[in-house]
């Protein structure tokens, strides 16, 4: 592999699923070129359960939704957020074994190409966990390089 082609946009997009007839927010999409949406990495995966509940509470009072914010400030990436970029380059290197291997996620949670679906797992797998890749992936890695 001499390259792999990333494009990293502003945009939000999802796509559909049949199973139940509605659009999924993405965080990206791989093949060639992958794109990976840098609102997707803060509004596809779901904050926490109790964030909508009190969402909906503040908007039925008309309260400030930046008090909300507030609350749960470090619980979900959001815009000017400082570590959206280090959870980019996991996306990227989502997209770099979607490259090598036809398959650009793993199983592990603690693993950069564990597939969140939640807020919460998206910063325990690219933020918080003690390593950046699981062993089989960088295993792999190293098989690559070498």
């Amino acid at each position: 592999m001499e390259f792999v082609h990333i494009f990293f946009t502003n945009r939000l997009f999802a796509t559909w699923d049949d199973s139940d007839k509605r659009y999924h927010l993405r965080t990206s999409v791989y093949g060639i070129p992958s794109i990976i949406s840098t609102t997707g990495l803060i509004e596809a995966p779901a904050r926490p359960k109790e964030y909508y509940l009190l969402k909906q509470q503040y908007e039925r009072l008309g309260k400030n939704l930046t008090e909300l914010k507030d609350r749960f400030k470090g619980s979900f990436i959001d815009y000017e957020d400082k570590r959206l970029t280090a959870v980019a380059k996991g996306y990227a290197m989502q997209a770099v074994f979607y490259s090598l291997t036809g398959k650009p996620f793993c199983e592990d949670k603690g693993c950069s190409l564990y597939n969140a679906h939640w807020q919460e797992e998206l910063i325990f797998a690219q933020l918080e966990s003690g390593y950046e890749l699981c062993q089989r992936h960088n295993e792999l890695l190293q098989k690559v390089l070498s």
